[in-house]
């Protein structure tokens, strides 16, 4: 029996329960089914019956019938009847077993600690991230329940919220992972599917490689890509990775060099140096040999390298175009072999620096720049005599220059040869030059000593932050006094250098602490600037003040009007104040008014803090 028009009845039967049944009468939907159940109801009983209780239904009511609803209940207890016995309930197919997986997870945190984490990974908006990292670091995603959202994670609009399930949440579940994410990854999707291939790439065992090579051969460019790089370092899929490597689409031939960079193959290697004859894909291997660099490639590259360098010195020099297309095809090879050693660099970078005005002509200087970079961390003397030619050709490269001395003088030879001697700093003083490359040692050496060490202080005003900050100083005084000759104060104090006197003050200068008094002088009454006295108080307490006179003079300088008013108070002064005598809480009481954002909050914990203390 065909259920078509039964089922066509029972939605008319619904419309008319939710309007009502006193709408039936002269109902044309109605009107309009009727004919086919009179017409059917010739050859079968049941449908004369149903197409009488719709007939019952489209007259009006008159006295003496039964009502609308109980008319509609009747045409309804039949209908259901009769489609009741037309349906089926055994599933359609072969029955099979239900997918199953080796989850050891459990439901033992509480829903309270659960509803946080919910909540950042089904909603928008900021504080999420810290949410769930949180969250993750106190194990809370071995929890049964947030495997669903860890996986729907990957798909988060936030990147860092989905790279952070991707890396660290989904490989926390183990191989188990792998299984589960296979049965609901799309070949055809997106980024989140791609980040389901990593995971499954990064847990999952052999068995799965087969349907991730069908991803790498069929799948969308960016399911491809991630699939080929899943491949990397599986010999059976070797031959494949060398085919990508000539496909028509750039992403695929990117991701096959790579794969065949990291997978470390006798073939991929000569693949890789194959693609450097040509100038298609030189850019592409050679991103994938500076990642999975290769010291057999290398030293292959850096003879095909010497030789394209030598007959690029011989070129004419005016012909700009040229320059630069040559110039495309070196390049790559700065790339791939950025962070390769081997004797033929090193006759390759000597040859580099020793024609300095043949490739500074070029406008080359990014293999100046690789050569300069390389002789630093040989620490030989030969590449010392190569940078101070290059040194003294371009100030440009003092730091590289000064870096690999470090490493070969003593602290006092270091001195002599930088700090120099009195004629050297008078001729700094009228030459141009001279004073350009003092300002780069400068620049130099605070790299290396400002801001140097991680430090650990207590913040006890700010319950919302961790107990402890981790905050950058400068070097402390006894790897100075270990490492560096203590006439550089002196000449510090000579080129006005703020900073690196504070680090270098010692409690037998006078000058340094007269030097860094003075400076506080200087500033005296400015409203901007004030970045400098934190650093200033450390040079005074290298420079031997005594605490009670560093306090005192820290005092006054919080009740001259805004000379200091910085958004927060640095640690290393706050612990400072922390020991200040409780007579300073009648002049702090004066001055906290005057100070707004996180230092208020510090200033009104430090009273608290004092009065406790009296």
């Amino acid at each position: 029996m065909s259920t078509s028009l039964l089922q066509e009845l029972h939605l008319e039967v619904r419309r008319l329960y939710i309007a009502g049944s006193d709408l039936a009468a002269d109902d044309f939907r109605l009107k309009r089914l009727l004919p086919q159940f009179q017409q059917l109801g010739e050859r079968a009983a049941v449908f004369k019956r149903l197409g009488e209780g719709v007939a019952a239904l489209l007259k009006q009511e008159s006295a003496g019938e039964a009502a609308p609803a109980v008319k509609l209940l009747e045409l309804t207890l039949l209908l259901e009847s009769v489609l009741y016995t037309q349906g089926t309930t055994s599933p359609a197919g072969i029955p099979d077993e239900l997918p199953r997986s080796s989850f050891t997870l459990e439901t033992k945190v509480s829903y309270r600690k659960l509803a946080a984490v919910r909540q950042a990974l089904t909603t928008t908006g900021g504080g999420r991230y810290e949410t769930v990292v949180e969250a993750f670091n106190e194990g809370m995603f071995q929890d049964l329940r947030l495997l669903p959202l860890a996986i729907g994670a990957l798909g988060d609009p936030y990147a860092e919220i989905a790279e952070f399930a991707m890396k660290q949440i989904l490989p926390s579940y183990g191989p188990a992972i792998a299984d589960y994410l296979m049965r609901e990854f799309d070949p055809s999707g997106g980024k989140s599917d791609v980040r389901k291939l990593q995971v499954i790439g990064e847990t999952g065992g052999p068995e799965l490689l087969p349907e991730i090579f069908k991803a790498a051969e069929n799948g969308s460019d960016e399911v491809r890509a991630a699939a080929i790089g899943c491949l990397a370092g599986h010999g059976e899929y070797t031959p494949s990775l060398l085919e990508w490597t000539k496909d028509k689409k750039k992403p695929i031939r990117e991701a096959a060099y790579a794969a065949l960079a990291a997978g470390g193959s006798a073939e991929g290697r000569e693949r890789l140096f194959e693609a450097f004859a040509g100038k298609k894909d030189r850019v592409l291997a050679a991103e994938a040999v500076a990642k999975w660099p290769s010291a057999p490639l290398a030293e292959r590259l850096s003879v095909r390298f010497m030789e394209e360098l030598q007959e690029a010195s011989q070129q004419d020099k005016t012909d700009k175009k040229k320059n630069e297309n040559v110039w495309t095809s070196i390049e790559p090879y700065l790339t791939a072999l950025e962070e390769a050693r081997n004797p033929l660099l090193d006759e390759l970078y000597s040859f580099v620096i020793q024609n300095y005005e043949t490739f500074i002509t070029l406008g080359w200087l990014p293999l100046l720049d690789q050569a300069a970079y390389y002789e630093e961390r040989t620490a030989s003397e030969q590449g010392l005599d190569l940078l101070r030619e290059l040194e003294q050709r371009n100030s440009r490269y003092l730091p590289h220059y000064f870096r690999a001395a470090q490493q070969l003088l003593s602290a006092k030879e270091l001195y002599k040869l930088f700090g120099g001697t009195m004629m050297s700093r008078l001729r700094s003083k009228i030459s141009k030059e001279a004073a350009k490359r003092d300002l780069q040692l400068l620049e130099t050496l605070e790299r290396q000593i400002i801001n140097a060490e991680s430090v650990v202080y207590e913040v006890p005003w700010d319950s919302s932050r961790d107990r402890q900050q981790f905050w950058r100083e400068m070097l402390s005084a006894d790897k100075i006094a270990a490492a560096w000759d203590p006439r550089w104060l002196d000449w510090f104090i000579e080129q006005d250098a703020l900073d690196l006197v504070c680090a270098f003050a010692r409690p037998d200068s006078a000058d340094a602490r007269n030097y860094l008094l003075g400076k506080l002088q200087e500033q005296s009454g400015k409203r901007k600037g004030h970045d400098f006295i934190p650093h200033i108080f450390m040079g005074l307490e290298r420079a031997g003040m005594a605490e009670p006179e560093r306090q005192e003079l820290l005092m006054s300088i919080l009740e001259k009007d805004r000379q200091y008013n910085p958004y927060m108070i640095p640690y290393h002064l706050f612990d400072l104040m922390l020991r200040f005598p409780s007579s300073y809480i009648s002049r702090i009481e004066a001055v906290a008014p005057n100070f707004r954002y996180e230092c208020k909050t510090q200033l009104e914990y430090l009273l608290n803090h004092l009065q406790r203390q009296k």
